[in-house]
């Protein structure tokens, strides 16, 4: 399917604009809709295409999806909480400790997740990132941290207290 908007050439900036939207209402289709693949809107004529970075990361808290390049990105519900609570605290070393008792909510009592079940979340969330896997660090012996990057945008957080 191929959706075509005539935009008058009254505004420099209308065809981009239009472009820019164009592009957010495929990726919202994408999500709603399992194996549609959205395309970057093209911009013909005498118009200036878009000159807004179509790369990097995504990381939306309130709609909780995530895309790598445009691209949506399906995480299981923990990967995406994982990656979020690590998101809202840059640059800060997180221990599994940590991270098991505030993203699986466990005390580490009798049901017993493991810290090896983190590792195990952030070594599949580092695959499904792909080529911003090392926005993950390890941190040898205390637990990981997300490391600020200026392709990663972050929608819809606050940080903690």
């Amino acid at each position: 399917m191929v959706l075509v908007i005539d935009v008058p050439a009254c505004a420099a900036d209308l065809a981009a604009r239009t472009a820019d939207l164009a592009d957010e209402y495929a990726r919202v289709i994408a999500m709603s809709i399992p194996g549609v693949q959205p395309h970057a809107a093209v911009v013909e004529g005498n118009r200036a295409p878009s000159t807004r970075a179509r790369d990097g990361l995504l990381i939306d808290h309130v709609r909780r999806h995530v895309l790598v390049d445009g691209a949506p990105v399906r995480l299981a519900y923990r990967e995406f909480e994982l990656l979020r609570y690590l998101a809202r605290r840059p640059g800060s070393v997180v221990s599994r400790d940590e991270l098991v008792r505030e993203v699986w909510h466990d005390a580490r009592s009798a049901s017993g997740v493991s810290v090896r079940t983190v590792d195990t979340h952030v070594r599949r969330l580092r695959v499904k990132l792909g080529s911003y896997q090392g926005i993950l660090t390890s941190v040898r012996g205390h637990g990981y941290r997300f490391e600020p990057h200026p392709d990663v945008r972050i929608v819809g957080h606050n940080r903690p207290a």
